[in-house]
């Protein structure tokens, strides 16, 4: 019994050592003074990405939202994709979205429309809602325009992909309430793009 009441109290000074020098060497006070001073989603959401990392060793994953685009019975695929576009296209312009940018690019070196797999990605943007962000912080501009991409697998299924937003939002310090309302609002229009788009319904 001695011996084991020792060895626990072995166990706790050595417990409490590396807890001090933790502390100490990597300034831990200060680090969970920063930690404290983010915003409340900011570690949940952190956890979610480092989940998806863990699980697949894709970080790419841990960052996007992907959703299986539906094919309505009597449509082909082509027309499929172009009736998504026309959704998503509507639904941008609802939330003050213009298209900037649209590029359909060959995958085993031949285009959809010759036969190829889907390849298409299509870029969105508020020019106001930028400006705002870029003064806020510049290194927002590396996340610019908003995207949207179609992915055909090989056995013809078609993705929809977008960048998961909710670290841009609230994975810092808590944006002031302007301008998290323009990121929530940005964020509800390329989802529900990716959605609806994805049902063939608007």
């Amino acid at each position: 019994m001695k011996f084991f009441k020792n060895f626990l109290t072995l166990v706790g000074a050595i417990v409490i050592f590396g807890f001090a020098f933790a502390f100490f060497k990597f300034d831990l006070g200060t680090r969970l003074s920063e930690v404290a001073k983010l915003d409340s989603q900011a570690i949940p959401e952190y956890m979610k990405m480092f989940d998806k990392v863990l699980a697949t060793g894709d970080p790419a994953k841990g960052m996007v939202r992907k959703v299986k685009m539906n094919i309505p019975e009597g449509m082909s695929k082509e027309e499929a994709f172009e009736n998504a576009l026309e959704i998503a296209d509507a639904i941008a312009e609802e939330h003050g979205l213009a298209l900037v940018d649209s590029k359909t690019m060959p995958r085993g070196g031949k285009l959809f429309k010759d036969g190829g797999l889907l390849t298409h990605i299509r870029s969105y943007c508020s020019p106001t809602i930028a400006d705002k962000f870029l003064n806020h912080s510049g290194e927002f501009i590396a996340f610019m325009p908003c995207r949207i991409g179609f992915i055909e697998e090989p056995n013809g299924d078609i993705y929809i992909y977008t960048m998961s937003m909710e670290l841009l939002i609230n994975g810092g310090y808590p944006l002031s309430p302007d301008l998290l309302e323009l990121a929530n609002e940005v964020r509800s229009g390329m989802y529900e793009m990716m959605e609806k788009a994805a049902k063939g319904e608007d």
